[in-house]
């Protein structure tokens, strides 16, 4: 999906495309990696100084509404922000050292769907990281 098609899910969805809705949208979606909700600011403020921690709270809840929001939760505890720009939602393989994520298509839920009804559990969300090294790092790593 391409920076337009967001923007028109956005106003179909009823929701206006302010200013600083569309910078803190731009800042998502061209960022190669997640960020976190501190470089997503830092990202927004040099177009923008008015967006703050709280303006761009509300508009994930937006993003969250429309389905168009991926978080991904590292090892560290922290989340981070990518758009979900495909049909459905998104897995992501992580590289370790530069931090760029890439979504994947597969699902592996309805594999997974045997074992989740014979554990009687009630599945609600789910999302899948894997981490390693992308072809660029592993280059450089292969090169020390």
């Amino acid at each position: 999906m391409d920076f337009n098609k967001v923007i028109d899910l956005l106003k179909n969805s009823g929701y206006k495309l302010t200013n600083q809705r569309k910078i803190i949208i731009e800042a998502l979606y061209h960022s190669d990696k997640p960020i976190s909700m501190e470089e997503w600011l830092l990202l927004t403020k040099d177009k923008n100084p008015g967006i703050n921690l709280s303006t761009i709270y509300r508009n994930i809840d937006v993003l969250e509404d429309l389905g168009l929001l991926e978080k991904i939760r590292p090892k560290d505890g922290s989340i981070k922000y990518t758009l979900n720009l495909m049909e459905n939602h998104s897995h992501f393989l992580i590289c370790k050292r530069c931090g760029k994520a890439e979504a994947i298509e597969c699902c592996l839920s309805k594999e997974f769907k045997k074992v989740i009804e014979d554990k009687e559990f009630d599945l609600i969300e789910h999302n899948l990281e894997l981490y390693g090294y992308c072809k660029e790092c592993h280059n450089e790593l292969d090169k020390k």
